[in-house]
């Protein structure tokens, strides 16, 4: 069963339970903290759980509403040979939209709290989560979920647009606008605004949605949307007014040096103007020509060799040649190799994905890496005491960031080392 929710994930609660959207001001009335607009707005940057888009308010203002957002999916593999590392919910996808013909003989896990699932949960943050907000998260931010709208149908002229299936064709013969709440011709408008009639009704019940959420599938489809195309200039409204002392001041190393979450998740509102690097990978790999750093090409296979704390080298293409990255000095030949990376996991919630998280190794009189924290034998002692060292290790890496503290696998935490720095 769901536990409480923490205070700083009530916000998405309160979404879940209200139809997975509100306006800002109705939120910040229906949180029991009773928060500042200021302390609201602060928590509503996650982009990882808010999106933030401007729709029309009463009498036609416009009005800042907030869509609970999560990159939670149901497992496809789930019935097929999954072995339960997927990270993803292992869940009947006939019982989250509330129509599964076979109940009690279906092959498909019908808990969202199952020992997998709770699991799964836990590591997004979101255990707390009865089954109907979880239902309402996971229906408007998995589009595998939802049947999609057929976009021929909403093209030219007479009752089944240009679609040449007809009533034949399996996709919802609706009006795209008014699912995304764009379209401006109303009752007026000459594709069908309802969901109720028998042709659509029949093809989503034959896709295992109840009436209930049939009902609710316009204002879904809409902060479907709006997660996936939303506004994402909403988020930095505030620090524009602050741009130009942010230009002219002198920018943080460590910003520059890292990778932005936002950008890899799905989009930062900051465009070129963000203080982060934005790349395509959280971890990114650049050699100097003496002004500039320009990519190595083989980026991958020098991160695996780095992750590998028995290397000391790597091996980097360089046309015809092929020179070696020291990782002690982080250099090739004379010239600096730098690795840019995101956040360090512990400076983040823990359902912030694509962070990087350091893991310590020392080496042991036999020669062999072992990974900082995990108790290989009686006589290492308490291994609990061990787990909160390499905590403390994980924490230090964020006070002291390199070549202070440095996490490369070529150095390993000696206890000397440690207790200098901690």
């Amino acid at each position: 069963s769901p536990s409480a929710a923490p205070a700083g994930e009530g916000t998405l609660q309160v979404l879940c339970a209200n139809g997975g959207c509100l306006e800002q001001g109705e939120l910040q009335r229906r949180l029991s903290r009773r928060p500042t607009a200021e302390q609201l707005a602060l928590a509503l940057r996650d982009a990882q759980r808010f999106t933030l888009v401007q729709r029309p308010g009463e009498g036609g203002a416009a009005g800042v509403a907030v869509v609970a957002t999560s990159p939670l999916r149901l497992c496809q593999e789930h019935g097929a040979g999954c072995e339960g590392q997927c990270g993803r919910l292992h869940l009947c996808k006939y019982h989250l939209k509330g129509l599964c013909r076979n109940q009690k003989e279906c092959r498909f896990i019908h808990n969202y709290h199952s020992d997998h699932n709770l699991n799964v949960l836990k590591q997004y943050g979101l255990e707390y989560l009865n089954k109907d907000e979880l239902c309402q998260l996971l229906l408007q931010n998995d589009p595998s979920l939802l049947p999609e709208v057929c976009l021929h149908y909403n093209k030219g002229d007479g009752p089944y647009g240009s679609c040449t299936y007809k009533k034949m064709c399996t996709k919802l013969h609706v009006c795209q606008y008014f699912l995304r709440g764009q379209c401006r011709f109303g009752s007026s408008c000459k594709r069908s605004h309802d969901l109720l009639n028998s042709e659509c009704y029949e093809k989503l019940e034959r896709q295992g949605m109840s009436s209930d959420i049939i009902e609710k599938l316009p204002s879904i489809y809409r902060n479907m949307y709006d997660i996936k195309n939303g506004n994402r200039n909403m988020y930095d409204t505030e620090d524009r007014k602050h741009s130009s002392s942010r230009e002219s001041s002198t920018t943080n190393d460590d910003e520059l040096e890292q990778i932005c979450l936002y950008q890899l998740y799905r989009s930062c509102g900051f465009k070129d103007k963000c203080m982060r690097t934005h790349f395509h990978l959280p971890y990114r790999w650049q050699i100097s020509d003496g002004n500039t750093w320009k990519d190595l090409k083989n980026m991958e296979e020098v991160e695996k060799a780095y992750c590998d704390p028995s290397n000391a080298s790597s091996f980097i293409h360089l046309g015809s040649v092929l020179p070696c990255i020291c990782f002690l000095n982080m250099r090739c030949g004379f010239a600096k190799v730098r690795r840019l990376s995101t956040a360090s996991s512990v400076t983040k919630p823990p359902h912030f994905i694509l962070t990087t998280e350091w893991i310590w190794y020392w080496k042991d009189e036999y020669g062999l890496w072992r990974e900082y924290g995990k108790k290989v034998s009686e006589r290492w002692g308490d291994s609990q005491l061990c787990v909160k060292s390499a905590e403390l290790l994980k924490s230090a890496q964020c006070l002291y960031p390199p070549p202070l503290l440095s996490p490369s696998p070529s150095l390993p935490p000696s206890h000397s080392y440690c207790t200098d720095r901690l």
